[in-house]
């Protein structure tokens, strides 16, 4: 279904008409015949993902791309996954299997024309909601956000301290965050504080947690003593 998904989506796109080559990465036979055309380039993604998905923000993040929306179309589909989360009804719509696509596809259709979502994400949702499978939004929106982090080259770290940083602290702990970030990235960090780390700082990134906290170094000691007491008395 995703897959006629986005052959709906590219048979949308008015601008990138017989695109064929937009969707061989999807598979090797696509329900929609789309003719050839040589002269349609989008720009490269900055990152490779795998999964039906991935493959459609993939495809997404190009068009937005060429249409300089990347970001606004960004802020469009975490509003939409948004949206899901929280309105019952929308929610229903998404993920009931029995719901009449020809309702669904009417009411996004309906919902978007009325907003000021660029055209983007008005066809990437109505193909969507056309193929019932509005419930991927959020694995589009997750593979979005990484396609966005590799083009702009950022790397998003929040900084865990049990009180506030002056600079010369702020310095140092960036410093050591900065060991966890790829060469060429830049990191962009914000700080929380949480009193119950008690000392220290912990980094928070996107797929790792690096604790260097007081409280996991009591927790380590607490381990180690009750490990030392069980073999003595073992």
């Amino acid at each position: 279904m995703l897959l006629r998904a986005a052959a709906s989506l590219l048979r949308q796109a008015d601008k990138f008409n017989n695109a064929s080559a937009m969707v061989r990465s999807f598979a090797s036979a696509a329900p929609a015949k789309v003719k050839e055309s040589a002269d349609i380039k989008l720009p490269t993604p900055p990152l490779q993902l795998y999964g039906m998905s991935a493959s459609i923000a993939t495809l997404v993040w190009q068009i937005a791309s060429k249409e300089n929306v990347l970001d606004k179309v960004q802020d469009e589909i975490h509003q939409f996954s948004e949206a899901i989360l929280t309105l019952p009804d929308l929610r229903r719509m998404a993920t009931d299997p029995l719901f009449p696509p020809i309702v669904r596809k009417a009411v996004i259709d309906k919902v978007l024309k009325d907003s000021t979502a660029t055209e983007v994400t008005k066809r990437l949702f109505s193909s969507l909601a056309e193929e019932n499978v509005l419930a991927a939004t959020f694995d589009i929106a997750k593979a979005f956000d990484d396609l966005q982090l590799a083009h702009k080259k950022e790397i998003y770290c929040t900084i865990v301290t049990a009180q506030p940083l002056d600079k010369m602290e702020r310095d140092e702990v960036r410093k050591e965050a900065l060991k966890y970030v790829e060469k060429g990235f830049k990191l962009v960090a914000k700080e929380k504080v949480d009193k119950k780390i008690l000392g220290g700082f912990v980094l928070e990134f996107e797929d790792r947690l690096v604790d260097m906290s007081d409280s996991k170094k009591d927790e380590e000691y607490r381990t180690l003593v009750d490990k030392l007491e069980r073999d003595l008395l073992g």
